[in-house]
């Protein structure tokens, strides 16, 4: 059962993780730095994940109501 502080929650999460990525990203970019390449992809990879579980969640909210 999901409610609607919890997919708050989760979505604050997902925003501190697009914050997160911010600083690796630039590095990779413009300073061509490799391991801050890794990190971000990882970040972006648990970036979908975080986005996936807000739309399960948001979904079974949904049906229950």
């Amino acid at each position: 059962m999901q409610s609607a502080e919890k997919i708050q929650k989760q979505y604050e999460d997902l925003k501190n993780l697009l914050i997160s990525i911010e600083v690796d990203l630039l590095k990779n970019l413009q300073k061509g730095n490799k391991a801050a390449g890794t990190r971000a992809r990882k970040i972006l990879r648990e970036v979908k994940k975080e986005a996936t579980a807000i739309i399960k969640a948001m979904i079974e909210l949904e049906k229950q109501e």
